[in-house]
């Protein structure tokens, strides 16, 4: 792994891109929801605590500006949002390729406390993408946080921003592979290859 977050990883016979992208935001936005949702297809509704931090893997392909098709390994961080972990987020979150922000439209201060997730990662990773995910829009009658925050943030941040729902899997494969994308941009225009 390079101090970028970009590594490629041949031991196993994966040859392409290989990006760590973390997931970040307050207890219960999610996180662990939309990872499991976009691995393994499948979602719990009952709630279990992320104690610490859990990983997947998701291998995609990605068509590059060329037309060429590339293999990408997404390697996801999925970090515990408690204050507890605090120290432990931020070793996690060096070398990262990008984050996803993540914040629950029907709890207002999940989305209050999103400028310290950013800021938190702006501090470890000051060129990393990152990108905003306005989470749980299936609970519309519920929903407190409307578009227009989420937009506002977006500019704030200079980043992506998706609406998504872990529960019915709305632009939950959207918002992977649009950082996918990204990274793979973003790798290709440093001039980096596969195994760099």
């Amino acid at each position: 792994m390079t101090d970028d977050g970009l590594s490629a990883d041949s031991s196993n016979g994966f040859d392409g891109y290989k990006f760590r992208v973390v997931l970040l935001g307050e207890a219960g936005v999610g996180k662990t929801s939309l990872v499991r949702r976009y691995t393994e297809s499948v979602f719990e509704e009952s709630y279990k605590q992320t104690i610490g931090t859990t990983f997947a893997n998701k291998d995609v392909d990605i068509t590059d500006q060329d037309g060429s098709n590339r293999k990408v390994r997404l390697n996801i961080w999925d970090m515990g949002g408690q204050s507890t972990y605090r120290e432990l987020r931020r070793q996690f979150m060096k070398g990262a390729s990008a984050a996803l922000i993540v914040y629950d439209v029907t709890r207002p201060e999940t989305f209050m406390a999103m400028n310290n997730w950013f800021e938190s990662f702006r501090e470890v990773c000051p060129d990393a993408p990152v990108m905003i995910c306005a989470n749980k829009v299936d609970l519309a009658k519920d929903r407190m946080v409307p578009l227009q925050p989420g937009q506002m943030l977006r500019d704030w941040f200079q980043s992506e921003y998706h609406e998504t729902s872990a529960k019915t899997g709305e632009n939950v494969a959207d918002v992977f592979t649009r950082c996918a994308e990204a990274l793979l941009q973003k790798a290709l225009g440093e001039g980096k290859s596969p195994l760099a």
